[in-house]
């Protein structure tokens, strides 16, 4: 099954770290759907907007071991969807991609803060912090208390 990443997903070394596997990525665009900060998080969320439309990367191929361990990690506040990704650069609206990915689910709307999450910030100020609090807990989400 191919997985669309859209926020602490897209860098390989938390996806690595989260399945013990690397798969291969390109480029994604997900129509439909908007990415947003949360209060007081350092990762995003992604829920459903018909106008908008959200870039990341598609994993390929990744097997169910790894989704059960991707499931884990999204915990509670996340639900598998599966959605129709545009890969390639510029997207190629001919070929959708069949994926999944995980949006938030409709009783955690109201953590939203409705601001723009950043790849780079969180690259730049919370990527190094993340991994080692997910290293040293590995079973719980980072829903139930990353940094």
């Amino acid at each position: 099954m191919n997985v669309f990443a859209y926020g602490t997903l897209t860098f390989a070394q938390v996806m690595e770290t989260v399945t013990g596997m690397a798969f291969t990525c390109e480029s994604a665009l997900l129509p439909g759907f908007a990415r947003y900060g949360l209060r007081g998080e350092s990762y995003p969320a992604l829920v459903p907007e018909a106008a908008r439309a959200t870039d990341g990367i598609l994993w390929r191929d990744v097997d169910d071991v790894s989704l059960q361990q991707l499931d884990a990690f999204e915990g509670a506040w996340y639900e598998r969807a599966i959605v129709s990704v545009l890969v390639g650069d510029p997207p190629d609206e001919s070929a959708p991609v069949e994926a999944v990915t995980y949006v938030l689910v409709e009783t955690q709307h109201r953590r939203l803060n409705r601001r723009r999450w950043s790849r780079d910030r969180f690259e730049t100020h919370h990527l190094a912090q993340f991994l080692k609090w997910y290293r040293s807990n590995p079973s719980p989400s980072p829903s139930q208390g990353a940094p």
